[in-house]
């Protein structure tokens, strides 16, 4: 007989439920998410998380065990929810990259090679994505995601087998999404506004100048223009990355209370 038939359920439960939680947490959220973090770093990670949580004194009493394949599928559900949310956030850096991709002509390469990776050539777009994770891993991004995973275990216990997605859970999401679309869009805001008004001024010289072709100068002057503007707007990822995380703990704590 196996050391885990012999060990009884009200030990060995709550572990596998609190495990089935935090890697699925860790497995969508930022970074710990990526494709390049290998999966033996995301298990070794919720051993971790889920061994502080269990030290911590959460409530740690199993359902029935004939419904034990029920709780861990909304344990899961849990785990994942709070880690897309987390990905739905932090995706303000590559919305507002994407943006200025396409402001800039950079999504133009798109176009002349179909057949490349999707993403491979928004430059801005994945230079803004690995700003986000250092500043994801510097203000504190993952400490959040461990003490939500902790502080998740007091509000959703672990005996749960069925879940309701509540006006909370939904109102939490709308949340997400529209806070990390706004946050992006004051990131590209002023960039954005900026190359406008080079276009006006292209299309006011020809009007005025019919014989000049605006086109040969327009486009690498917005290009060099738009990158030095972006240059200059760096600083306001740094506030976006702290507005993002003050708004993932809000997410956070409607969405564990619509569930």
């Amino acid at each position: 007989m196996s050391a885990l038939a012999q060990t009884p359920y009200a030990i060995w439960g709550p572990v596998l439920l609190v495990f089935a939680r935090v890697v699925s947490l860790f497995g969508t959220a930022p970074v710990t998410g990526a494709p390049v973090l290998p999966p033996t770093v995301r298990i070794l990670l919720g051993l971790l998380v889920g061994w502080f949580a269990l030290s911590t004194g959460i409530p740690a009493t199993p359902p029935p065990e004939a419904v034990l394949p029920l709780a861990i599928l909304a344990q899961v559900l849990i785990g994942a929810g709070i880690g897309l949310l987390a990905t739905l956030i932090f995706s303000l850096f590559h919305t507002a990259g994407a943006v200025l991709d396409a402001e800039l002509g950079f999504t133009v390469a798109q176009v002349f090679n179909p057949f490349s990776a999707a993403g491979s050539e928004t430059l801005i777009a994945n230079w803004f994505d690995s700003f986000g994770t250092f500043f994801f891993l510097a203000i504190g991004g993952v400490e959040l995601l461990v003490l939500a995973s902790v502080q998740s275990f007091r509000v959703v216990p672990l005996d749960v087998t069925r879940l309701t997605m509540g006006p909370g859970a939904l109102a939490a999401v709308v949340q997400a999404f529209t806070g990390s679309f706004l946050l992006a869009v004051e990131i590209a805001a002023p960039v954005v506004l900026s190359l406008l008004l080079i276009d006006l001024i292209g299309a006011v010289l020809g009007r005025l100048l019919p014989q000049l072709n605006v086109l040969t100068f327009n486009i690498p002057l917005k290009m060099w223009l738009g990158m030095g503007l972006v240059a200059i707007s760096l600083p306001l990822l740094t506030d976006g990355a702290r507005l993002g995380l003050l708004q993932l703990g809000q997410s956070i704590t409607q969405f564990l209370g619509g569930v």
